[in-house]
């Protein structure tokens, strides 16, 4: 226990012996290891934004709908209404961590005013609701989920109000007060119109929402099809995203047991664009840290070689006095995990400090691809990410260090001695 406490306090006092070497050694793993933390954490808080907004703006957490409506609901949506709407609602909402529901119907129509006629999706909803769900902002997102960019939002009390989507507003070539008639099918088959009010304009993170929907009372949605107390879909909206698949399966098991004919969708399988976000940005990643972590390999073993290279004599004497390879093997190696911990170490303390100043700083970016409103550069810190970039820096310096330290310790003692 002596002989290895001794190691390891020789092999400690060298990796400083030389320490402008040692000191530019531990700026290579350092400003590698803060690179991966900003570039990782921004990649995750990106995620993260995206899917609070996609669920708080569009989605909810969970959507409840008749079997067979979401893959057979688009061809004939009247086919495959909920129809027991407050009765499956009541349900949904006594399972613990649900917060509230809210009903949406869906309608396809043409939206016309003036000379201009614009296909668009008819959303019926309870407002209240919709607002309660909408207005959680997003972590990295300047504005709620669903933004109101002018005007006011819709209302419980006005049956002929509508919100548009900014782009649909545009494409109208509409204003805050003026009118918009909508023609659809109703159910019975019969063509059908009504006119309303344009109270206000709304943006969400998905500019397609932007440019086709329009937000109407959901009883207003109702009298223009033709129907009764149904709905297309009831979504749950949670107390936590990362409770989402226990609660589909309490639901699921629900519904069998009070005989609900029902399937249930989770956001992301709703909302297929998070999922493809999530493999772009993690392949992206995982290229970053390929690159980072064999720049730490190249740089760590050329200063080492050189280190090593210079007390070759060191090594030899050792070697003379009866130390065995294995020994000196594993005073370099020790040496090397020294380094490998202390950088990334240094690297990771320095990375959240600079990760929450960026963080504070707040800088604005550009929407993203399909996107319409702009977002803050944040740094999102998680133990996973912190715990990776410490394996990726101190394994990259552990093996970068077995190849010199092999080399070194397979030397003939003469050869050691005598080397220049």
């Amino acid at each position: 226990m002596t002989a290895i406490r001794r190691l390891i306090g020789i092999a400690w006092r060298n990796v400083f012996r030389n320490k402008r070497r040692s000191l530019l050694t531990l700026a290579v793993l350092g400003f590698g290891c803060v690179g991966m933390i900003l570039i990782g954490g921004f990649f995750d808080n990106i995620l993260q934004g995206l899917r609070d907004q996609i669920i708080h703006s569009q989605t909810g957490h969970l959507q409840v709908s008749a079997l067979g409506y979401f893959d057979k609901g688009v061809t004939d949506p009247y086919a495959y209404l909920l129809r027991d709407v407050p009765a499956v609602a009541a349900r949904i909402e006594r399972v613990p961590h649900v917060l509230f529901t809210v009903p949406r119907l869906q309608v396809s129509g043409m939206a016309s005013a003036g000379d201009a006629t614009v296909p668009v999706t008819l959303l019926g909803t309870d407002a209240d609701r919709e607002k309660r769900m909408g207005s959680v902002k997003a972590g990295n997102s300047k504005t709620a989920s669903v933004h109101i960019e002018e005007g006011r939002d819709l209302e419980v009390s006005d049956p002929y109000g509508a919100v548009l989507g900014k782009g649909l507003l545009s494409a109208l070539g509409l204003k805050v007060g003026d009118s918009v008639t909508v023609l659809t099918t109703r159910e019975s088959g019969a063509i059908d119109s009504a006119q309303y009010v344009v109270r206000g304009a709304f943006s969400t993170v998905m500019k397609d929402v932007d440019d086709r929907v329009m937000k109407v009372n959901i009883a207003s949605a109702r009298k223009l099809a033709g129907l009764g107390v149904v709905a297309h879909t009831l979504l749950a909206v949670l107390d936590d995203a990362s409770r989402t698949e226990e609660i589909r399966d309490v639901l699921v098991h629900a519904f069998r047991e009070s005989g609900f004919a029902l399937e249930i969708r989770t956001w992301n399988e709703v909302q297929p664009a998070y999922g493809q976000s999530r493999q772009m940005l993690d392949r992206v990643f995982g290229v970053i840290q390929v690159i980072i972590a064999v720049v730490f390999f190249f740089s760590v073993a050329n200063t080492l070689n050189m280190g090593l290279l210079e007390r070759v004599k060191e090594f030899g004497t050792m070697r003379a006095i009866g130390n065995g390879r294995t020994l000196v093997f594993l005073t370099i190696l020790l040496e090397v995990v020294f380094l490998g911990l202390v950088g990334a170490a240094l690297g990771l303390a320095i990375g959240s400090g600079a990760a929450g100043i960026v963080s504070a700083l707040g800088i604005e970016m550009p929407p993203p691809p399909q996107g319409s409103s702009p977002y803050l550069a944040m740094i999102s810190l998680s133990v996973p990410l912190l715990v990776r970039t410490f394996l990726i820096a101190s394994f990259a310096t552990l093996l970068s260090g077995i190849g010199p330290a092999l080399h070194v310790a397979r030397m003939r003692i003469v050869e050691a001695l005598g080397y220049v």
